[in-house]
């Protein structure tokens, strides 16, 4: 079956992910040792609460005042927050190259991300069709039915779509629910992973 619809992971393929950024930045705009941010919002699982959609940003800027003494406003917190995401351009290229189909971003990340990512990165934000966050979806890779929703927001068949991801688990789980899938190592690696499956 051709494929009609593309959809990239974010952090580790469309951006490189650099989460030792986020952690410094935080650490700094609230004057705390980064193990103390690592511990409020990450390895607390509150992250992970964000990733499900079970927490808003004022939520999350909430947490971060009470928690980690900060004094900044919402946008800088965002803008924070972003610095755990390179964008590739060699990746960016590539989305461009599998276009007419439809593309879109699968990705485990939280509201202050996705609300952020048209301003912050707008050469991501702009190369895709739908923007599939786990906190919107409600589940988080790789549960199927994050999958499920994802298809559904892209208006897509598992059958008829291919997955980007650099996760090996969620490749799996992609390929057990029908949904062609590849580990991402590197863009020029990818490139002719394209090549082969798109030129079918």
């Amino acid at each position: 079956m051709s494929v009609d619809a593309v959809l990239f992971d974010l952090g580790g393929v469309v951006c490189r992910f650099r989460p030792e950024r986020r952690l410094a930045g935080l650490a700094d705009a609230c004057r705390v040792p980064a193990e103390r941010v690592e511990e409020v919002l990450f390895s607390s699982g509150f992250d992970h609460l964000c990733d499900l959609g079970e927490a808003s940003q004022d939520d999350i800027l909430l947490r971060v005042r009470d928690g980690l003494g900060f004094t900044g406003d919402l946008r800088l917190l965002q803008d924070l927050w972003c610095r755990a995401f390179e964008p590739d351009p060699e990746v960016l290229a590539l989305v461009d190259r599998v276009r007419p189909r439809r593309t879109g971003l699968f990705t485990d990340n939280g509201p202050l991300l996705l609300d952020a990512l048209p301003r912050a990165f707008p050469e991501v934000a702009g190369r895709f069709d739908a923007l599939a966050f786990t906190c919107v979806l409600g589940r988080t890779k790789p549960d199927p039915e994050a999958f499920s929703a994802a298809l559904a927001l892209m208006g897509a068949d598992a059958g008829s779509t291919l997955f980007v991801d650099d996760s090996a688990r969620n490749v799996e789980a992609a390929g057990e629910l029908g949904i062609r899938a590849v580990r991402f190592t590197d863009a020029a690696a990818l490139a002719g992973q394209l090549d082969a499956i798109l030129g079918e």
